[in-house]
Parts: C-alpha cells; structure tokens; sequence
C-alpha cells in the first residue's frame, strides 16, 4: 500500500498560463497547462510518495501523468521568472520519478462589472488548486552523466559495473525515525495517524512533517509572549515554522539585519534543518571539507579532515576511511572518507555524515568509471578502512 511521506504547500505565481515543476539538477522540467489562463495566482501542494498513490477523486482533474529523472531529488514549483520559496524532497538522487498533477480551477469571475469590483472579486477569489505527487520508480545513477569530475572535459569514463539500488535503501524515501515511533505509540493506544490528527483540529492525510510545523505555528505566539520575541522573530516564526526550535540562532545572527537579510537567513535555516532530518535520520554529523564544485545537500562525495593521530577512527569518517598523511610534528593526520552532504557549517566546511551503503557504492563507482587505472598507494587496507605505514 502506498504511504504519503512528506507534502509542502506554497502560494505561488503562474506565468503566460504555466506552472513551472522544477527538479533540481535535473535533466528536464516540467511545464503544466493552467485551466485558469493567463498569469495569476495559485496555491500548489507537492507531495512524496512511496508507490504509486491512489487518485485523489472529486473534484480534482488529471492535468498530467509522467515520468521524470529527479536529479537531487529536490523538487520546487513556481514560474520561471520567481524564485521558489518551498521545497519539497522527493527521494533518492537520480532516481527516475512517476508525476501526476491534479488541478482545480479557481473561482469564476463576475462579469459586466467595473474595473473596481473586478479587481475586488480578483483579490478575494478562491485560488487556482495544485496537487503534484512524485514517486520513485528505478535507479538510472550513471556515472557518465551524473557524477563528472571537475575538469573533467574531453575525457572518457572508462566502463564499470554501475551499481543498481532500490529506493527503500536510501533514508530519503522512508518514513522517519521520530514518525515511526509515533506511529509505534499510537498503535499501542489503539489509534492511527489520521485518528491522531483529527484529535488535534488538523487534516487526516497531513503529511507528518507538515504536522510539525503546524504545530510549532501553534506554539510561537506562546512562546513569543513568554519570551518577549521582537516581533520580526515572531513573523519569521510563522512563515518558516521549523526554525522555531533554533530560533537562538536567528536572533544572535539576525538581529541587526534589515528585513530581506532576516528572510533569507530564516529560509536557509528552514532548509537545511529539513534537509537534515529527512537526510540524516540517526542524527550523527561531523564538519568535513568537500573538494568538489558547489556540493548540493543529499549528494555523496569524498571528504577530507585534518584529525588527531590519538582519536578513535569512528568519530569522523566511519566509511571508505583512508590515512593519506601523517604529520609528526602536529600530531595530526589526514584523513579521507565517503561522506554525504547535509549543508555548511559556520566556518566554510560542510556538515556531513557517513554515507549509507548504496550511496558509497555509486560514489565508488564514480571514482572507478572517472580514474586512470593507476592506484596510489595508501597503505594495507584492513575491511573498509586503510593502515597508515607508521
């Protein structure tokens, strides 16, 4: 049975009659045909789903039905000339993804009226409805197309086996850690999700990180009196719920910023805090630095770390670890390991975290297919891990 993952709702804006789908580094977009014409507004929902979901029935209408490479897996909505503001991740990077988009028009304008009623009735109409779903279908990681070196112009990659893996392999297309355990609790109690929600005032079928930011919507203006919020974290707050937990971060680095700064920062901050969660379920992160061009959060790589010679190996790199250099006189030595990327850190480098199985195996394959044939020695290998020759 297909099971609804993760949704986000955003308020968007139709250009020329055309609603924008875009996959982050991906190979295509989509562009859907709006009922409503020309430019106006809308309000879309991008959900991510685990099979392929049920239809949604009356009164939505089936705009279109297809299939998309998902790049990153990071999916935004919008028109072309506006930056996003909401997105959603689908699943696993280069996987192929089945889309369905429902539509359902916006209100009927009065006609025969003056300018002035128009633009009343224009303003107060119900919106333009989006309901677009994703879900992965297959693994089409190639290592040609999608993991070609810096500089690697005019080269060839030679062939290799590439790994095949199924979604239920990366974090991405399961259901989280915390929802799980929710789901346990209840089920104990003799409830499910839908019965759990309804209790609370909120929609059956709203996605489970949906339902925290509802809930953290719930608790600001609490939380805001209490503490005496400036009002412009208050307003942040609520237009970017997830933050709410780390709002200490907003207001030591925000404070005396003007109102666009403020939102960029929030939304960053929003991001990766979802990014994060859904990416890395276990929680266990290190700061590594990432010699590659632009890494994007969800995308698997090789990282590099200057550490003590004295501490334990699993602290940083707990696979592909490698001893590359040992220097006598700090005391330190570095490191390498495959890592997946999370976000940046403060100071330059990125948050990463152990690559799951199936995510080393394409970066492997990667450096395979991209290599000369020639290994450089780094010392015996003992299991996933290499010796240092001291």
């Amino acid at each position: 049975m297909a099971r609804l993952l993760r949704g986000c709702d955003d308020d968007v804006w139709v250009q020329f009659g055309l609603l924008g789908v875009f996959f982050e580094r991906g190979d295509e977009d989509l562009a859907l045909q709006s009922p409503d014409g020309e430019d106006h507004p809308a309000a879309v929902r991008l959900e991510a789903w685990d099979a392929p979901p049920p239809d949604p029935g009356a009164p939505w209408s089936l705009v279109e039905e297809t299939t998309v490479e998902g790049g990153t897996g990071f999916v935004a909505a919008g028109s072309a000339a506006e930056e996003a503001s909401r997105r959603l991740i689908i699943g696993p990077p280069h996987f192929l993804y089945g889309v369905t988009a429902h539509v359902q028009p916006g209100e009927e304008l009065p006609e025969f009226v003056s300018d002035e009623q128009f633009e009343r009735a224009w303003e107060e109409r119900a919106p333009e409805q989006w309901l677009i779903r994703f879900w992965p279908v297959r693994d089409v990681f190639d290592p040609a197309r999608h993991a070609r070196p810096d500089g690697a112009h005019g080269r060839r990659p030679r062939p290799v086996e590439v790994p095949v893996s199924t979604a239920g392999q990366w974090p991405a297309a399961r259901i989280s850690p915390r929802q799980a355990a929710l789901e346990e609790h209840l089920a104990r109690q003799g409830m499910t999700m839908a019965d759990f929600l309804t209790d609370q005032g909120l929609p059956p079928d709203l996605p489970f990180d949906r339902w925290q930011a509802a809930m953290a919507e719930r608790e600001a203006p609490a939380l805001a009196a209490r503490e005496g919020w400036p009002l412009w974290l208050t307003e942040l707050v609520r237009t970017y719920a997830h933050v709410v937990g780390h709002r200490h971060r907003l207001t030591e680095e925000a404070e005396h910023w003007d109102e666009e700064g403020r939102a960029v920062r929030a939304q960053d901050l929003a991001e990766s805090l979802y990014a994060a969660e859904i990416l890395n379920p276990d929680g266990t992160t290190f700061t590594a630095d990432v010699q590659a061009y632009d890494p994007q959060p969800g995308e698997t790589y090789r990282g590099w770390r200057w550490d003590y010679a004295h501490r334990p190996r699993r602290e940083t790199f707990g696979v592909g670890r490698r001893v590359v250099c040992h220097d006598t006189m700090s005391g330190k030595v570095l490191v390498t390991g495959i890592v997946t990327v999370l976000g940046r850190d403060r100071q330059g480098g990125y948050e990463v975290r152990d690559a799951t199985p199936a995510e080393a195996a394409r970066l492997r394959c990667a450096e395979e297919a991209w290599s000369d044939g020639r290994l450089r020695p780094t010392g015996p290998t003992v299991g996933d891990r290499s010796v240092p020759y001291w």
